[in-house]
């Protein structure tokens, strides 16, 4: 009797699984419900964009905005609400790479590999914010999960095929990194396992199901000059001073913080040990290294050419998570996968205390990690109430533009962008122009101290004052405030 009783009571593996994942999430969710935390600038540019939703915005393809749509249209426009989708975002990737560990090795590998994604230092940072590496990495782990499944099947199955090409096409609507992954698989191809799954005509179905999603971001970019990919073409910022082997090798220990200092070891050892055993290797490592080499071998190059942000590799780690669990407990070292969990878990927690308490974050003299958190919505309302009586409030600042939208977005005034440098540098210069034909008397905000970049177009410019606000050791932000009326376009004068 006890032992029925017992049994009863056993979990299985995948129970754990999910328990741990959702306490996890379910953690990050009440974090976001009491954290200060204001939205930074571009999380208010998404949120400004998700107003409005369309196929395609200056900087970034779509998802983006449809994700913070959808949380507000329901829970309202707080800043939890914006940032929701974050952490489900990841929660399922993680359930992805537990699947697909689970097909490819094993359950212990399944339960390590998805637990430890979420608690990877990237993922935690990215839990708490809106951006779109989380909905690029949910949809690229379901690509893996998804072409692990054609390969591992006995026949083609067309719906595996239409879901493969609907997680890439869906994850370029996200983010345009998502290219690496049909990139790999072409490259796979030489693999004759991959070549004999993946020579049907069903590959069609899962490239016309990509290319139908893409297709409408494809329509706007057309209509639009092609603004999100020039957008992505000037990040990379080639024109600017080439060949720098100190860009690399910051890029490469940024990775370290990306990825965990254990884990990103063990990628790195792995690899070598991959190397060296090539002839050995099985098919799956082989695969996994590949979608995992080519976004940081193509980012790499990047970050030596010119310059390159550490989450732009982002798309590797899916696959390098399966592939370094794997390889440590191959290897007998599961307590130091446990190590790096319990590390990371004790990093999450002070992550959460930090973005919880600012007072204390001050205390320890770390107030510049949050600048762009904090202080705006009263710095805004500044801004706000000066503005009041005003045709509009002009500001040459990108980010005070978005978190003028998202805090006052109640105000009568409209907010407008002066293009101070003749040429369209971000989406509110594209589609919130200043206009002299509406905007007659204006108050104009500078991230400048002065207005000399704007004195030459109005006949009176009037100093107002200053919208300030106390970020701690970080120093104060300010915007210098000008009464401008009288527009007189360039050369008129």
């Amino acid at each position: 009797m006890q032992q029925h009783s017992d049994s009863n009571l056993a979990i299985s593996p995948l129970q754990l699984f999910w328990l741990t994942a959702l306490a996890i999430t379910g953690l990050r969710v009440l974090i976001l419900l009491v954290s200060p935390a204001e939205l930074g600038p571009d999380e208010a540019q998404y949120w400004y964009w998700s107003r409005d939703l369309a196929f395609g915005y200056f900087s970034k393809p779509p998802v983006i905005a449809w994700s913070i749509g959808t949380t507000t249209v329901i829970f309202g426009n707080a800043e939890w609400a914006v940032r929701l989708s974050a952490p489900f975002f990841h929660l399922g990737a993680a359930s992805f790479l537990y699947l697909m560990g689970r097909r490819v090795f094993s359950e212990r590998t399944a339960f390590w590999a998805g637990i430890g994604w979420l608690l990877i230092p990237g993922v935690i940072l990215s839990s708490f914010v809106i951006a779109t590496d989380a909905p690029l990495l949910f949809f690229w782990s379901g690509a893996l999960f998804f072409f692990f499944r054609i390969l591992g099947s006995s026949k083609a199955a067309p719906m595996d095929f239409a879901a493969l090409g609907a997680m890439v096409g869906f994850g370029l609507l996200s983010k345009y990194a998502m290219i690496y992954f049909p990139l790999t698989l072409i490259m796979l191809m030489a693999l004759k396992p991959v070549r004999a799954k993946f020579s049907t005509p069903w590959v069609l179905v899962a490239a016309l199901f990509a290319l139908a999603l893409f297709a409408p971001n494809i329509i706007w970019n057309l209509r639009h000059d092609f603004q999100t990919i020039s957008h992505t073409a000037a990040n990379a910022n080639w024109d600017a001073t080439l060949f720098r082997p100190l860009s690399l090798l910051g890029f490469i220990g940024e990775q370290f913080l990306v990825f965990g200092v254990i884990t990103f070891t063990a990628l790195l050892i792995g690899m070598r040990s991959a190397v060296a055993n090539r002839a050995t290797l099985s098919q799956e490592k082989l695969i996994l290294l590949a979608f995992t080499i080519t976004p940081l071998v193509v980012v790499a190059f990047q970050a030596f050419i010119s310059r390159a942000h550490a989450n732009w590799a982002a798309a590797a780690y899916p696959s390098a998570m399966l592939f370094a669990t794997a390889f440590l407990l191959e290897r007998k070292a599961g307590w130091l996968v446990k190590t790096n969990a319990a590390v990371h878990v004790l990093g999450m927690l002070a992550f959460a205390i930090g973005i919880t308490n600012f007072a204390l974050v001050d205390t320890l003299g770390f107030s510049g990690a949050l600048k762009h958190i904090r202080g705006w919505e009263n710095q805004t309302a500044i801004i706000a109430a000066k503005g009041d009586g005003y045709d509009a409030i002009l500001i040459d600042d990108r980010y005070l533009i978005s978190e003028m939208l998202y805090y006052q977005r109640h105000i009568k005034t409209p907010i407008a962008a002066i293009d101070p440098n003749a040429g369209i540098d971000h989406h509110f210069e594209a589609f919130l122009a200043f206009d002299p034909q509406t905007h007659k008397r204006v108050l104009f905000a500078s991230i400048r101290d002065d207005s000399v970049h704007v004195d030459y177009r109005f006949n009176s410019v009037e100093p107002v004052g200053v919208a300030a606000a106390d970020l701690g050791d970080a120093g104060p932000r300010s915007f210098a405030l000008f009464a401008l009326d009288g527009y007189s376009p360039p050369g008129s004068k």
